[in-house]
């Protein structure tokens, strides 16, 4: 990653390395955005560049973005070629939960946070993904990542055939609506990437977490789409989304079936 990032308007022209920032204002039930976005060097291919959309980017771009970068250096190596990393961020003013919900959630006292994921969604296909389209990314190569909410956000986004080539869930939050699971279209499922870390539903963990069967909602998920699944040994909630990011770059690379 270049260390200087260069702001960059909606209408620049198409990226040729480094990493540029936008933010996004709030435009009506969907919040603001900010966006990075990293591009390999020199021209984009005639098709465009593969890109990975990384929800919650605070936590994950900088990450996502390296990794790719270095990755790239030798794709005969590491099956992974060029290509784009955006990261999109929530505006600090934005209820983080109720911004990935599409449902109430199990919580229906007076606390549980107004679902928002529908406003998100439309701001993701309306606003950002035309926006790295123009940047180079190729429209039919776009993947979709997200972690526990925004995991589950992914999953929710899938079932209502959002127009992205490729879905990454990880550890997703199936619990807040377990119906996501028999909303999934069946065809189609080398197009779904599921991971989680098998320290998830470790039996020490308090029962509340236990609850949440982190890793056994995955294990129906996969069972119910037929996607593989990849359970991280030693990996927990927070290490999961760093630990898998060489195979989701992987996907992202893997050529169309």
């Amino acid at each position: 990653m270049d260390s200087a990032p260069c702001v960059f308007s909606p209408s620049a022209p198409p990226l040729s390395g480094g990493c540029r920032v936008l933010s996004l204002a709030a435009d009506g039930d969907a919040p603001g955005l900010t966006l990075w976005l990293s591009a390999p060097e020199g021209e984009p291919p005639a098709e465009g560049w593969p890109l990975l959309i990384v929800l919650e980017g605070e936590a994950y771009f900088t990450a996502a973005a390296e990794c790719a970068r270095r990755l790239a250096r030798r794709p005969q190596k590491t099956r992974v070629g060029p290509m784009m990393v955006m990261g999109v961020a929530l505006a600090p003013s934005a209820e983080r939960v109720g911004a990935f919900a599409f449902t109430p959630g199990p919580d229906t006292g007076d606390g549980a946070p107004a679902p928002r994921g529908p406003g998100l969604l439309r701001r993701l296909v309306d606003d950002v993904l035309p926006l790295a389209v123009r940047q180079g990314a190729a429209p039919a190569r776009v993947a979709l990542m997200g972690h526990s909410m925004s995991g589950q956000f992914v999953l929710e986004a899938r079932a209502r055939s959002a127009p992205f080539a490729r879905f990454a869930a990880v550890s997703p939050s199936i619990w807040w609506n377990p119906a996501v699971i028999e909303a999934q279209p069946s065809q189609a499922h080398s197009e779904l990437f599921l991971a989680v870390g098998a320290e998830e539903e470790a039996p020490g963990l308090p029962g509340p977490h236990l609850a949440r069967r982190m890793v056994s909602n995955l294990r129906d998920l996969a069972g119910a789409t037929g996607a593989p699944l990849s359970v991280l040994t030693d990996e927990d909630h927070g290490s999961t989304p760093f630990a898998s990011l060489p195979a989701i770059l992987r996907f992202v690379a893997r050529s169309q079936a």
